[in-house]
């Protein structure tokens, strides 16, 4: 890829499904997780703005030289953080840093795009892989969310 084009698009196309979930979802939804732990939509773009902004933190550091060799950070650990601090801030927040963060990615992709190694390249596609996975997770939960009412009220009437 001489270009970043097809994967912003692809970015872009996903960021707009991801919204018209979300918009589809009562403002009171919002804030909560899905059943049996699944994300809820205030999870699912908390982490996604986390991990848009942790990529290009990253890669920003690593074309300034400051990053030589992956270190061993428990990546794991930084996420159960992160989700921990994003369910205490409020939606608007939330929204607003998923909505930085994704113009973030596509400005450091537009702007450092031939600084980049091709397998640097081929990272960044992580990100659209993580964001499309998470979609489909938050649409099945919102799914599973909206039938559970429906299927207790089968079982008493």
């Amino acid at each position: 890829m001489e270009k970043p084009d097809h994967l912003i698009a692809a970015l872009a196309d996903e960021d707009q499904r991801l919204n018209e979930l979300i918009a589809g979802c009562p403002p009171e939804r919002r804030e909560r997780s899905g059943p049996g732990g699944m994300m809820g939509p205030k999870e699912t773009i908390g982490h996604l703005a986390f991990w848009d902004s942790f990529a290009v933190a990253f890669f920003t550091r690593k074309l300034e030289g400051a990053v030589q060799r992956e270190s061993g950070v428990d990546l794991e650990r930084l996420n159960k953080q992160e989700m921990k601090q994003l369910r205490r801030r409020p939606w608007e927040d939330v929204l607003a840093a998923y909505r930085a963060a994704t113009t973030d990615l596509v400005r450091f992709l537009r702007a450092h795009w031939r600084e980049l190694s091709d397998d640097e390249r081929a990272a960044f596609l992580t990100p659209l892989r993580h964001r499309r996975h998470h979609r489909l997770l938050l649409a099945r939960s919102l799914r599973e969310t909206e039938a559970a009412p429906r299927a207790r009220r089968a079982q008493e009437g």
